[in-house]
């Protein structure tokens, strides 16, 4: 062979043997990417719309990440919990679940969810923008198991253009219960017949807003006892409504009653009242769309020299579940949903206000008239909150249902007294909790 074959024959070689390395090490970078694969289970409740834009949004995330895939799982409110209760025997949780407050005590209690703090830690999971009063409701035990999703508040809503007509001053913050009554009696007397102040609220959400107002709260520390000791408040807080009722002041029950928790069917729709009780925020939009004509959110009523009764609340939640072989994946997820724009313009606040500040900016800026007083309302509660109470303990819903039933309901009627309702909750919601210790 010349030296000139020679060489060729070299060149061919280690050509062959590089060509030959570089499909190994292709082979082995895909063989990588194959390995580092994450499959992710994801569960939530809502509506079509809310299923619509969450599974956008996944779609978004998977395409920024595409070694990520999100399997979704979703359902109405009706049965969500049911469907969770079995995977969570089963040990088959999802990776990532839509969790609501008043479960979340009950499914940290039994070491099913993720302590995210490492997460937070690490920036996977980025809290950076986003304020306390916004997070706070997720940690037990300094133990973050949550992440709020959407926030709203306890609201009242309120006809200014109904006040306007009947010559009479629009509520301001700070107004009092006092100042409620008289108001309310006002509008029922100046707007003509069948049309009252107030759409009153002798609820347990109320109850829980006037004992914040004076330090209390509806439960004990370890939720196995009511939390307040004097009957005297939960018959105050009823003698409100029983005194609007008998005034006058507030719409009787045959007005309201049959509305049930449908607030497009609620009496302000038809400027049947000037004022609805004991709403959250995010339903401004709905309650608005139903009337047709612009509506007001605003404060719930302060108790003269009495602590601050609002507070923030979670909406949802997402959690991760602690059996998730992913939990680092989730919390990216969840960290992404919580601070990217464009998942939230796609999200549009449909689960409420947005926890990180410069997407709750960016939204504001560019949402509807609904929209925007729901931000600004939530803006609002900031300056009268305090610190979220823990979340009610096991047994609470059953409680919820005996103040409805057995509380809310008579006292609209006049079945019961004042006096006689808080008597009869005491001895019942004490008997639940005792049982569920």
């Amino acid at each position: 062979m010349t030296k000139k074959g020679y060489y060729l024959f070299f060149v061919l070689v280690m050509s062959g043997l590089l060509v030959a390395c570089s499909s190994s090490d292709s082979a082995s970078e895909t063989d990588g990417d194959s390995s580092n694969k994450v499959k992710l289970r994801m569960l939530w409740w809502g509506s079509q719309d809310r299923h619509d834009r969450t599974l956008e949004v996944i779609d978004l995330y998977m395409e920024e990440n595409p070694h990520v895939t999100i399997t979704a799982e979703f359902t109405g409110w009706d049965g969500y919990w049911e469907k969770m209760a079995t995977q969570a025997a089963g040990g088959n949780l999802p990776d990532i679940v839509q969790m609501d407050y008043k479960y979340l005590a009950e499914y940290a209690g039994k070491g099913l969810l993720a302590n995210l703090n490492t997460y937070v830690d690490s920036a996977d999971l980025d809290l950076s923008d986003v304020e306390d009063t916004y997070s706070d409701g997720g940690i037990i035990d300094d133990k973050l198991y949550a992440v709020n999703i959407g926030a709203n508040a306890h609201a009242i809503v309120v006809d200014n253009a109904m006040f306007e007509e009947a010559g009479i001053d629009s509520l301001e913050p700070g107004y009092t219960w006092e100042e409620l009554k008289e108001k309310a009696k006002k509008l029922s007397d100046n707007l003509g017949d069948n049309v009252y102040g107030v759409h009153p609220g002798a609820g347990v959400m109320g109850f829980k807003h006037y004992l914040r107002q004076h330090d209390q709260w509806l439960y004990s520390e370890d939720g196995t006892e009511l939390g307040y000791d004097d009957d005297q408040l939960l018959v105050d807080y009823l003698q409100i409504t029983v005194d609007m009722l008998e005034s006058g002041a507030a719409a009787p029950p045959d007005v309201f009653m049959t509305a049930g928790t449908n607030v497009e069917q609620f009496p302000i729709v038809n400027e049947e009242t000037a004022i609805v009780m004991d709403i959250h925020s995010n339903q401004i939009t709905a309650i608005e769309s139903g009337a047709g004509r612009p509506l007001d959110l605003m404060l719930q009523p302060s108790l003269e020299g009495g602590e601050l009764g609002h507070y923030i609340k979670p909406g949802q939640f997402f959690s991760v579940a602690d059996s998730s072989e992913q939990q680092e994946e989730a919390a990216k997820f969840i960290s992404f949903f919580t601070n990217s724009i464009e998942a939230n313009e796609i999200l549009n606040a449909e689960r409420g206000v947005p926890i990180a500040g410069a997407v709750r900016k960016h939204l504001k800026e560019n949402a509807s008239e609904a929209g925007r007083k729901m931000f600004e309302y939530v803006e609002l509660v900031q300056e009268y909150s305090r610190e979220i109470d823990p979340p009610d303990p096991q047994g609470s819903t059953e409680i919820e249902s005996l103040f409805a039933n057995e509380v809310q309901d008579p006292i609209y009627y006049g079945e019961v007294t004042p006096e006689e309702a808080a008597e009869n909750f005491r001895t019942k919601a004490s008997e639940i909790l005792a049982k569920d210790q």
